[in-house]
């Protein structure tokens, strides 16, 4: 039996979220007695001067009171909401996409709510100050400047609300179609690639997977499968529907053994509905995160930084929702690639799976290397990045795979466990023997046996 977690320090969205609101109400219940007294403390020659704005002044004060209460109330309604969902996706992936599903539709309209509440309390608590201000006899020239400047502030509020509501309204009517995945690669027919559609058909064969609609063969990014839209940078059309993404630097280096490992390990995603279920995750979570930038604007240049601090209240506690759900999306996405790796490993074998993740993270550095160079470089510098990683290969080798642990391979969409779980899961352990065949810096002339490459001459 595991120890119990210590339960975490609560984040700042907490104290601001709860604390905002608990301060206009204290304010309002102290505005409330300042009105109750202020007719009854000042001089009778002045009480008929003052009387009207004193019976303006405690219904203020009330309304006050009523904004902070009900944002102090509505703030810990969505707590506990957000609380409860948050265990329940823990539960399963149906149950983590149904509460990012009504969040998506409830989450906004409480940010906005939320926000109008605390704006309007604020601009209740400064309209209370300047009228009691403005009616005072004995004001100063100093207090009076004072007094201005909160009537401008409250103005000023006034105008802030309004604009993000806009500005909410405005991104909630957007379409919120799923974002493209940027490849610079190519996408070949059976006609143009026959061996590697061959190679990849028998794959699907042995584990009993659909075979993808399209197979991608590119340069930037690892393995992976997906149902997202594709845009590819030379502007070839990527039909709808399953997508396999092979890298040529990665395969350049792995033998067929380990690349059947790997296109098993992404076919099995097919087969347990995971990109099904991206394609229905992923839209929904830039949506919620798109909501609480429409309310912050924190991507508009031109914004003078004081939105951010003022919608605080409201647009940290979407930010804190998003992080309240990272337990269980981590979690899902953990199950998922661990069960992908179990899957690849009964098909091509554990260790033709464990020698394609290790060589696949010593790779990155270098792969990401060539990509960077030949992405910034002068054109005249560029060498290519299939070239350039080999060139890199041969001149360094491959870094020890010990120092790559706890790295997490990349993916344009998900997350995916560290290198060390994944071999733990694997029950594989990190032997000598298993270091050097990762380090092995020969080329393994998969390409070329699958038709991408021609073979070089002599």
């Amino acid at each position: 039996m595991t120890e119990p977690k210590p339960s975490p320090r609560k984040p700042l969205a907490f104290w601001i979220g709860l604390g905002v609101p608990l301060a206009i109400a204290l304010t309002a219940l102290w505005q409330w007695h300042r009105a109750g007294t202020w007719l009854l403390d000042a001089p009778i020659y002045q009480r008929a001067q003052i009387a009207a704005t004193a019976a303006f002044l405690r219904p203020l004060a009330l309304t006050t009171l009523l904004l902070g209460a009900l944002a102090t109330a509505t703030f810990c309604a969505a707590l506990l909401a957000m609380r409860r969902a948050a265990a329940q996706a823990l539960q399963s992936r149906d149950a983590l996409l149904r509460a990012f599903e009504s969040g998506r539709r409830w989450l906004p309209a409480f940010m906005v709510s939320q926000t109008l509440l605390v704006f309007s309390g604020l601009v209740a608590a400064l309209a209370f100050e300047v009228v009691h201000a403005f009616d005072d006899p004995h004001l100063s020239g100093g207090a009076m400047k004072l007094t201005m400047f909160g009537g401008l502030v409250a103005l000023a509020l006034v105008w802030y609300g309004g604009k993000i509501v806009w500005d909410t309204l405005r991104f909630a009517r957007r379409n919120q179609e799923p974002e493209p995945i940027g490849i610079l690669g190519q996408s070949l027919s059976p006609a143009q690639a026959p061996l590697l559609w061959d190679f990849v058909r028998d794959v699907a064969q042995r584990t009993g997977a659909r075979l993808p609609d399209s197979v991608v063969v590119g340069l930037n990014e690892g393995f992976f499968v997906t149902e997202h839209p594709v845009a590819l940078v030379n502007g070839q059309r990527v039909p709808d529907g399953r997508v396999l993404y092979l890298p040529l630097p990665y395969m350049a280096f792995l033998d067929r053994a380990q690349v059947a490992a790997v296109v098993a390990h992404e076919l099995g995603h097919f087969t347990g509905e995971d990109t099904a279920y991206g394609l229905r995750f992923t839209p929904i979570y830039r949506a919620l995160a798109g909501s609480i930038f429409a309310i912050t604007n924190e991507h508009d240049e031109d914004d003078d930084g004081w939105r951010a601090w003022i919608t605080a209240p409201a647009s940290l506690y979407g930010k804190w929702f998003l992080q309240s759900f990272d337990e269980a999306v981590h979690h899902w996405s953990r199950e998922r690639e661990l069960a992908a790796d179990a899957f690849s490993s009964r098909i091509a074998g554990t260790e033709p799976a464990a020698l394609a993740l290790l060589r696949s993270a010593v790779l990155h550095e270098l792969v990401d290397e060539a990509l960077t160079h030949n992405r910034e470089a002068p054109p005249e510098r560029r060498e290519g990045v299939l070239s350039m990683v080999r060139r890199l290969v041969a001149e360094r080798g491959l870094a020890d795979p010990r120092e790559h642990l706890e790295d997490r391979q990349a993916h344009p969409l998900d997350t995916h466990p560290s290198l060390r779980q994944r071999l733990d899961a694997l029950g594989v352990a990190i032997t000598p023997e298993l270091v050097a065949r990762t380090r092995d810096t020969r080329d393994a002339r998969l390409l070329v046996d699958l038709g991408l490459e021609t073979a070089p001459a002599g």
